[in-house]
């Protein structure tokens, strides 16, 4: 090529680039300017309808829906995929940092049995929360930015080995159906697993290994089902089908081990399966996508009862009149949206405690994450294990020698100020937006038939787990519900370097 044509086309790439970026810059613009009407219109009805919203820290809290919410506008806009991680994540950020502490303030709902005891005025702790997590989400989004426009895609494709797919696959299955016989049968069937989870929770210490093997078995099933059918015969109803498949491991997988006591294995076996059918077969529309969500919300509402008193809890099924207002449970609708998919109560009083608190606290300096790490290690081998981020978070939310450990989640931004206080979370957001997008540039260069694309819905599962769970949970989740089927994928991938063509 002359030096001439070289110019020539360096200057119309230039010239390319250019007006790319302008284009980019304009859409950009107005995507937040349709977040920020979204997010007004979406407030005002409920300013108007209570005056004690009508507080500072509304705006902090405006800004978290603001910056969460531009990717759900280009989620609208069909810029960003239904199964991007951006989009799952800011679909969990603009409920959780906005329409939460506006959903408290609105309900005056703090807490559970009054034991997280801040007498006062609760919007000032939101508020100061709410400015963490808007300048966390703000850092989060360069971070993810930088790192997506720095990472280099995938050198090397991956292909389901047929020949060792088909052993692998049996070998797999066979492990995990005996993980689950073995994990009923040391409670003597699944009745006595029901009554152990009522009167016996203690029953259930040191089985978290057959987990490994037991909670995979839906989710393998569907993959294996999944290969032999694309490799074999031209679907004709693909998202049908699928989801059929998807309801009936669904079911199947509850049944088994859904009585653990667990709501999060089965809607992650379920958004795992999904996003399968997804990435691999046909994409989901946005209705589909709204059925999904209110089915699970459902889910966890009403299983909740059964979490709460066991067999007995699921009785109120049969009176549809007390399903929104249960007299005599502590679980109701709001217990659901604001305690169980949220956390902005606990890191508001996490941060009042930590500021203006007495209770002595001590940052623990990365030591609930390393703690996280013991978990691997049954208790039947390590009985004593200690628990670093239960003591943390029982020493923040009630003082040093409080007699009864506290059971709270508090997320990415309260483990954050559980170890390095409250300026702790912009770091870890940064950390956490720079992994996001590595993982995004990542799963751009695969292509649909790629075998990665079986595990793609668990690691998205996991960045949004990394969100709104601790590390102690997160590594768990990778432990009992990935392991064994990212290992068997792997194992039956061969991998093949990508030829990119030559003019």
């Amino acid at each position: 090529m002359s030096g001439a044509a070289r110019t020539y086309i360096e200057a119309d790439y230039a010239a390319i680039r250019s007006v790319g970026q302008s284009v980019f810059k304009q859409q950009s613009r107005r995507d937040y300017l349709l977040a920020t009407a979204g997010v007004s219109i979406i407030v005002l009805p409920f300013v108007l309808g209570h005056k004690s919203l009508l507080h500072w820290f509304l705006l902090p809290t405006i800004a978290c829906g603001i910056l969460a919410g531009v990717d759900l506008v280009r989620w609208l806009r069909g810029r960003l995929e239904l199964f991007d991680p951006m989009t799952m994540i800011a679909c969990v950020a603009f409920y959780g940092f906005f329409l939460t502490p506006v959903l408290h303030v609105t309900w005056n709902y703090f807490g559970v049995g009054n034991d997280m005891p801040l007498w006062g005025d609760w919007r000032p702790w939101l508020g100061g929360m709410a400015a963490l997590n808007a300048i966390g989400l703000l850092v989060y989004r360069l971070a993810q930015h930088e790192s997506f426009r720095r990472t280099n895609p995938s050198r090397r494709r991956w292909k389901i080995d047929a020949k060792k797919f088909y052993p692998l696959a049996t070998l797999a299955l066979a492990s995990s159906i005996a993980g689950v016989l073995e994990f009923i049968s040391q409670f003597g069937g699944i009745p006595e697993m029901i009554r152990d989870f009522e009167y016996n929770r203690e029953a259930f210490a040191g089985k978290g290994w057959l987990l490994v093997f037991a909670w995979p078995l839906a989710v393998l099933s569907f993959i294996t089902l999944s290969y032999m059918w694309s490799e074999r015969s031209r679907l004709r109803h693909p998202l049908i089908i699928g989801l059929i498949l998807v309801c009936t491991f669904g079911i199947v997988h509850f049944v088994l081990m859904g009585w653990y006591g667990s709501r999060s294995a089965t809607v992650w076996a379920l958004f795992w399966m999904a996003g399968i059918i997804h990435y691999r077969f046909r994409k989901f529309s946005r209705r589909a996508m709204a059925a999904g969500v209110i089915f699970l919300i459902c889910f966890m509402y009403f299983y909740g009862f059964y979490k709460e008193r066991g067999r007995t809890g699921l009785e109120i099924l049969s009176t549809p009149a007390n399903w929104f207002d249960p007299e005599g449970f502590q679980r109701n609708i709001k217990y659901v949206l604001l305690e169980d998919l949220a956390r902005a109560d606990v890191t508001a009083y996490l941060l009042h405690n930590m500021v203006k608190g007495s209770t002595d606290y001590d940052f623990r300096w990365g030591l609930t994450y390393l703690g996280a790490l013991s978990i691997l290690i049954p208790r039947n081998i390590w009985p004593d294990r200690p628990s670093p981020k239960v003591e943390a978070g029982t020493e923040a939310l009630w003082g040093k020698g409080a007699v009864w450990p506290s059971s709270r989640m508090y997320g990415l931004n309260g483990e954050a100020m559980l170890n390095f206080g409250p300026l702790g979370i912009i770091p870890l957001f940064a950390i956490f937006g720079t992994v996001v997008g590595w993982f995004r540039r990542k799963l751009s260069s695969w292509s649909k038939q790629d075998s990665r694309m079986f595990l793609a819905p668990f690691f998205v599962s996991m960045v949004i787990a990394a969100l709104v769970y601790d590390s102690d949970v997160l590594v768990f989740f990778m432990l009992t519900e990935g392991a064994l089927i990212c290992t068997f994928i792997c194992a039956a991938s061969r991998q093949i370097k990508k030829t990119t063509a030559t003019p």
